[in-house]
C-alpha cells in the first residue's frame, strides 16, 4: 500500500442522487481532504490526504477518487493535519489535541443530523410524511439511511475533555461538568461577564483558556 499506511478496505458509497439533496460535506472537519502524516508508534511516518468526518467521528483516508477508513489505529501514536493534532481514543474515534492556557483539551468533533421532513410538493417538507424507499450511504464501517428527497439539518455536537491526574478522560462539555472539574473557578460568571457560549467552539476554547490559568 503507498506509503505503508494500514488502511481497512471499506470505500465510501454515496447514492448520486442522494448527493444531489444533500448536503454531505456539512460532515467533514474541513472542507475539503488535506495533505496530512500519520506518525506510528514504531517510528514509521506515512503522508495521506486526511479528513475527519464529525458524523461518524472516523478518520478518513483519500486516493484518488476513493476514500478508505484508517484501520489498525491502536498502531498510531498521531495523526497531524497542517499542525492539528489528533489521538486515538477508541473505536474508530480520535480526539483533537488542543492546547489552552497551561493545558491542554481533547476535542471530540461530533455532528448531528436530523430530518427536517420529507419532500411534500411544490418545493415544500413534511415533518409527518412517510419515509420510504431508503438508500444508504456508508463511510467506513458506519451504514446510515438516507432518502433521496428528504431534507436534513446538521448541527455541532461536540464534545470537550481533558485528563485527570490519573490519565482518564473526563468529560467538561457542559458548565457544570467545567465547574465540577476547576472548582476555584466562577466559570458561570466568566461567561456571562464575556458574553460566552459554552455550545460555540470559539466560545469553549476561551472558557478552557480561563480554567487552566
Amino acid at each position: 500500500m503507498k506509503n505503508n499506511l494500514i488502511l481497512l478496505l471499506l470505500s465510501v458509497c454515496f447514492s448520486s442522487s442522494i448527493l444531489q439533496a444533500q448536503e454531505l460535506s456539512q460532515s467533514y472537519l474541513y472542507d475539503e481532504f488535506k495533505d496530512g502524516l500519520v506518525l506510528f508508534k514504531d517510528g514509521r511516518r506515512s503522508s495521506a490526504m486526511l479528513n475527519y468526518n464529525t458524523t461518524v467521528e472516523e478518520m478518513l483516508y483519500k486516493n484518488g477518487e476513493q476514500i478508505w477508513a484508517i484501520a489498525n489505529p491502536l498502531e498510531i501514536a498521531a495523526i497531524d493535519i497542517q499542525g492539528d493534532m489528533f489521538v486515538y481514543v477508541n473505536k474508530h474515534i480520535f480526539y483533537q489535541v488542543v492546547k489552552v492556557g497551561v493545558g491542554e483539551v481533547y476535542v471530540e468533533w461530533k455532528t448531528t443530523y436530523f430530518s427536517q421532513g420529507k419532500g411534500a410538493g411544490y418545493g415544500g417538507y413534511s415533518t409527518t410524511a412517510a419515509i420510504t424507499n431508503y438508500s444508504t450511504f456508508q463511510e467506513g464501517a458506519a451504514v446510515t439511511k438516507l432518502t433521496p428527497n428528504e431534507k436534513f439539518s446538521y448541527k455541532p455536537d461536540n464534545r470537550y475533555w481533558i485528563k485527570n491526574a490519573k490519565g482518564k478522560y473526563v468529560n467538561v462539555t457542559t458548565i457544570k461538568m467545567l465547574q465540577k472539574n476547576f472548582p476555584a473557578k466562577n466559570v458561570k460568571a466568566f461567561c456571562e461577564e464575556n458574553n460566552l457560549v459554552h455550545t460555540k467552539h470559539a466560545d469553549m476554547l476561551k472558557i478552557l483558556e480561563y480554567c487552566f490559568r
